[in-house]
C-alpha cells in the first residue's frame, strides 16, 4: 500500500528531508531570528510589569528542529522559568525544570534530552502544577488554521487533550520555518489533534486565535 500526495507520511519525509539539507549558517540565522521573536512577544505578553517573569514550557530540539535550545536560553536570562518535557512510559509527558546549567540525560524511550527531574503533571486538573503562560512545542508543521503536523509519536496529542481541558491555561505556540506554514487542508486532520494558538518562525508570530 502507498501513500497518496497529501498524506501526513508523505509530507513528513518532505519536511524532515528539506530540514536535513539546512546547514549551520542557516540554522544560526533561524535561531537568532527565532530569539528575536519569541523574545519580543515573552517580554511584551508575560505579566504586566513588562518584567518578562513567568513560566514557559519548552522542549529540548532534535538535531533537525529549529533550534529552540537557544530561546530557552534566552528566555532564562530574561526572567522566565522555564520547564522541559520528559517522556514517560504509556506516552506520557510530565515537566522539569530547566537552567542553562541544568544537566540533560538522554530520554529511555524517545530520542531527546531531558532533566533528570524532579518532575510535574502540567495537566493536573487538581491544580497542583506550575501556571505556564506560554507553551512552545514541536512540529514539522503548521497550517492556516493552526493544526499541527507532529513527528506521529503522540506524547504531545495525549497530553495537550488534557491541558486544554483545565479551567485555565496559557498560549500554546508551535514553532516551524518559514516554509512549514502551510494552507489550511494541507495534511489530514483527524478528532484527536490539537490546533495552536500561536505560531513562531524565525521572522515572526502568526496568532491564530479567534
Amino acid at each position: 500500500m502507498t501513500d497518496e500526495p497529501g498524506s501526513k507520511a508523505v509530507i513528513r519525509a518532505r519536511l524532515r528531508g528539506n530540514r536535513a539539507s539546512l546547514d549551520a549558517a542557516a540554522r544560526e540565522r533561524a535561531g537568532a531570528g527565532l530569539r528575536r521573536t519569541i523574545g519580543a512577544w515573552w517580554q511584551e505578553n508575560a505579566g504586566n510589569d513588562g518584567s518578562g517573569t513567568g513560566t514557559v514550557a519548552s522542549f529540548q530540539p532534535m538535531p533537525s528542529e529549529p533550534p529552540v535550545d537557544t530561546v530557552n536560553t534566552a528566555l532564562h536570562e530574561r526572567g522566565a522559568t522555564v520547564l522541559l518535557p520528559v517522556c514517560e512510559p504509556d506516552f506520557q509527558l510530565r515537566w522539569a525544570a530547566w537552567t542553562p546549567g541544568t544537566p540533560l540525560v538522554r530520554s529511555g524511550i524517545v530520542p531527546i534530552d531531558h532533566p533528570e527531574g524532579p518532575t510535574v503533571d502540567l495537566a493536573d486538573p487538581d491544580g497542583a502544577s506550575p501556571s505556564v503562560a506560554l507553551m512552545l512545542i514541536p512540529a514539522l508543521a503548521v497550517d492556516a488554521t493552526g493544526q499541527r503536523l507532529g513527528q506521529g509519536g503522540g506524547y504531545y496529542d495525549r497530553f495537550l487533550a488534557r491541558w486544554r481541558s483545565l479551567p485555565t491555561r496559557g498560549l500554546l505556540a508551535a514553532v516551524v520555518y518559514e516554509d512549514e506554514v502551510l494552507p489550511a487542508g494541507s495534511f489530514e486532520v483527524l478528532p484527536h489533534d490539537q490546533p495552536v494558538d500561536l505560531v513562531f518562525t524565525p521572522d515572526g508570530v502568526l496568532d491564530l486565535r479567534p
